[in-house]
């Protein structure tokens, strides 16, 4: 009678994954049933920082990519397992039904994970609700007003960086570019009422064009609860990436909120190097719009940008061939599908949303000049 007590308090012990993975789904289903606004300031204003300080003042501190540590351990739990089913002597049967329950308990382990360390974020307001952010009416003329005001600014900012018109070298330094990034972020999203305990950390995931062959410049990954950009992009797209993914960091899941939340936080800084990358990519997003809507008023925004300028472009556009896409169509359905079952009724397009969402923060409280 011992053993069996021991033998079945060990099979428990052993699926609790897939315990936590029904858990999760029942507070899925009774935030929406009862209220999810108020499960979602909850977790906004206890949980989630409580992970955050409880992460980032101790393993955030380690020289390397958490996710590295992640991956190894993975790698152990699937060798350890294989190694167990081969040794096993049960029948067939019993191999693969151990197998099964083995598979749900590591996809309930994944799913707990998920949404307790960072996916119950998807259940917040719109960035545009949350800021308050006017209802304005929007054309072509703004835009096209738009985009000539960001090239003129684009091209002061690099006049600012240097004269030589060649491929510019930014030469960032990694340490300092994180830390003032990040302080400007805080500083940012505090004013907005925001919790900003912890101190996220942003790495260089490596090998170069890890990300990038899959059309990723960064990504968050919540269970290193760390972001992550790919280094063998261009350094000018370092600042801009890096403040997207640390908006995920601080809770924010909409794309097109991140990309809006790093040009603001681009913008905020003094630096020069961090300045001119949050404007060259929202210029890029400004001009790829117009040029799949108005290809000729396109050209001629191109026709007006400054030799270096230029030239950063087609180092931007060179470095990103070398790393070419793998399966981008497989990729993109995926992701879309990924965001649109979270809440993201745009999908993908939800990257492009940053000009809409500019043009209604310049009518806001919030607004602040992008010269300095």
């Amino acid at each position: 009678m011992i053993e069996k007590s021991q033998k079945y308090k060990f099979s428990a012990f052993s699926y609790i994954g897939l315990l936590l993975g029904l858990l999760t789904v029942i507070v899925h289903i009774l935030s929406q049933l009862i209220c999810t606004n108020c499960f979602f300031g909850f977790y906004e204003k206890i949980i989630y920082p409580s992970i955050r300080v409880l992460y980032d003042y101790t393993v955030g501190y380690l020289p390397f990519p958490f996710v590295y540590v992640v991956f190894c351990f993975l790698i152990f739990l699937l060798y350890k397992s294989f190694q167990r089913f081969l040794r096993s002597e049960q029948t067939r049967l019993h191999k693969l039904k151990d197998l099964g329950l083995g598979f749900m308990n590591f996809i309930g382990w994944v799913v707990f994970l998920f949404y307790f360390t960072w996916g119950f974020n998807y259940y917040q307001p719109s960035i545009e609700n949350q800021l308050g952010l006017p209802e304005i009416t929007i054309d072509s003329a703004d835009v096209v007003t738009e985009l000539a005001e960001i090239t003129l600014l684009l091209n002061e900012a690099r006049d600012i960086l240097s004269a030589d018109t060649s491929r510019l070298e930014m030469n960032l330094n990694w340490v300092n570019l994180e830390t003032e990034i990040r302080d400007r972020q805080e500083e940012m999203i505090s004013t907005w009422g925001k919790p900003r305990k912890g101190r996220v950390r942003i790495r260089a995931l490596k090998p170069k064009g890890l990300l990038l062959r899959f059309s990723t410049a960064g990504i968050y990954i919540p269970f290193a609860f760390e972001g992550h950009i790919d280094p063998g992009m261009n350094e000018i797209q370092w600042p801009f990436t890096m403040a997207h993914e640390m908006a995920h960091g601080y809770g924010y899941t909409d794309e097109g909120a991140c990309n809006f939340i790093g040009l603001l936080t681009c913008m905020r800084s003094e630096v020069p190097e961090i300045r001119y990358s949050g404007l060259m990519g929202y210029w890029r997003y400004l001009f790829f719009d117009m040029r799949n809507r108005y290809p000729d008023v396109a050209k001629q925004t191109y026709d007006t940008l400054n030799v270096g300028v230029k030239n950063d472009l087609k180092a931007i556009r060179a470095d990103l061939n070398r790393y070419p896409d793998i399966m981008p169509v497989v990729r993109d359905k995926i992701y879309d599908s990924y965001l649109k079952s979270h809440g993201v009724r745009s999908g993908l397009q939800s990257y492009n949303e940053i000009t809409m969402q500019v043009l209604r923060w310049k009518k806001s409280k919030h607004a602040f000049n992008f010269r300095k």
